[in-house]
């Protein structure tokens, strides 16, 4: 069973290059039935925080200059969803990237939204590199009805939006703006890394804890930012509704070792930077693979690109995890992505240099004309045609996928990771997302929303 499988890998020399940010690393709550409890005297309560939660809560909000942060033990998808929901009222317009993730789709649908996209660039890899402030702009031009923005930031391989001028141009406005900052719990921190979303003024920002740093999976939070347009009460109203009535006394007790780690163990920031220096001063060496951290991107994500060489990122991914035993976050057509933390030890950043050394000298020996496919994208940009959650209601049948264009998708598909959809409710589906999903399966990715190669299409 599943419980015996973990302790396999516990006890095995697999290296987690992937969340949780923890990496494996006992902190303290070595057993965790000893401190399973319920709301008894004397430990607050999570829903009515007035004692120990309520500490907690305001030293997290005093490490990242927040006006108030709401402890979440439902993870960033808890937050994603408060923050839209009180941000927005029923059938309110919302701008959202269509590289959300699909907590903030819901949101969309569940609130009866009318979605407005922005659409980020991509790049020769196929990675999604950022959105132009004038996809921002023209968007609020021609949708005055406006009432929210959702920004991902950093997204999954670490890309960061000018959240500076997007704040500067909603607030003008009078519109807030929420950040998905679930892989950007570290930032702030170093100065090696970029700045936290708080600093940009944005109104309400949600991070994953496990995700960067260490702390046990659905660990969150929910930041208020000082000035922020959306109310601490609307939050707390909508928190009652999406968070458990049960939380976990074991997570919470996971979010203070975290804030302690972060209030005395700053210096810990350093020693991850120099080590993330290190590790790509030496990657410049690989002729093949190219391992470069992006302008404005998080250097804590580590993409290795073998577009240039023979290997899919998942053929990569596959090597890693069964010869060298390195086990990466996701991979996608054209690269793999290795997911750090301040946790990560110095013989992990050497065990991947080396493995990718060997790697990079036996796809420079292979003589081929036939590299990677490049410039995928795992995200698509879809005609919409209908309302996300006006095509959720709709009477629907599954339809078979190499017969389905045209056809208006009731159904979402991704590829997971990243689990952004590349087909969303509501979008007329074409041929090339069609070849794409069918490339996907051919080269091992994985993919959800899928029955039998088929998905639900509006009748």
């Amino acid at each position: 069973m599943l419980d015996h499988k973990l302790r396999e890998l516990a006890d095995s020399d697999f290296y987690p290059f992937h969340m949780p940010g923890h990496k494996r690393q006992q902190t303290g709550l070595e057993d965790p039935y000893a401190i399973d409890i319920t709301e008894i005297p004397g430990f607050d309560n999570l829903h009515d925080p007035q004692g120990l939660i309520l500490e907690a809560m305001e030293r997290m909000a005093g490490l990242y200059h927040a006006k108030k942060s709401y402890l979440l033990v439902g993870g960033s998808t808890c937050g994603n969803l408060t923050a839209v929901f009180s941000a927005l009222p029923q059938k309110g317009c919302i701008l959202m990237g269509r590289g959300s993730h699909k907590s903030i789709y819901h949101a969309a649908w569940l609130r009866q939204c009318r979605i407005v996209y922005t659409y980020p660039k991509v790049g020769q890899i196929g990675m999604i590199e950022g959105t132009s402030i004038a996809e921002y702009e023209q968007a609020l031009q021609v949708n005055p009805d406006i009432g929210a923005i959702v920004v991902t930031s950093p997204t999954y391989e670490g890309m960061i939006e000018p959240l500076d001028e997007i704040v500067a141009l909603a607030h003008a406005r009078g519109i807030p703006v929420i950040v998905d900052a679930a892989h950007g719990a570290h930032l702030g921190f170093d100065p090696y890394f970029p700045k936290s979303p708080l600093e940009s003024g944005a109104d309400l920002v949600i991070m994953s804890l496990h995700k960067t740093l260490p702390a046990l999976t659905q660990t969150a939070v929910l930041h208020v930012n000082e000035n922020s347009l959306v109310s601490e009460r609307q939050i707390e109203t909508y928190l009652d509704v999406f968070e458990t009535s049960s939380p976990s006394y074991v997570l919470m007790a996971s979010i203070c070792q975290c804030i302690r780690f972060l209030e005395e163990e700053k210096a810990a920031f350093g020693v991850y930077a120099s080590r993330l220096q290190d590790f790509y001063k030496k990657c410049k060496s690989l002729e093949k693979i190219r391992v470069s951290s992006f302008p404005g991107q998080d250097p804590g994500k580590i993409v290795i690109d073998v577009s240039k060489t023979w290997l899919s990122g998942h053929a990569l991914e596959e090597i890693l995890l069964q010869k060298y035993h390195l086990v990466l976050e996701m991979s996608s057509f054209s690269y793999g992505l290795a997911m750090t933390s301040v946790m990560d030890s110095e013989e992990g950043f050497v065990r991947l240099f080396e493995a990718l050394k060997e790697i990079d000298r036996e796809a420079s020996a292979r003589d081929t004309d036939d590299p990677c496919r490049t410039g995928q994208v795992l995200y698509g940009r879809g005609q919409k045609v209908m309302e996300y959650h006006e095509a959720m209601e709709k009477a629907k049948e599954r339809c078979a996928l190499d017969q389905a264009e045209g056809r208006i998708a009731a159904s979402s598909v991704a590829i997971y990771p990243p689990g952004v959809p590349l087909i969303v409710p509501g979008e007329r589906i074409d041929q090339e997302r069609i070849d794409l999903l069918n490339l996907a399966q051919k080269q091992g990715l994985t993919i959800t929303g899928l029955v039998d190669h088929g998905l639900f299409v509006v009748i």
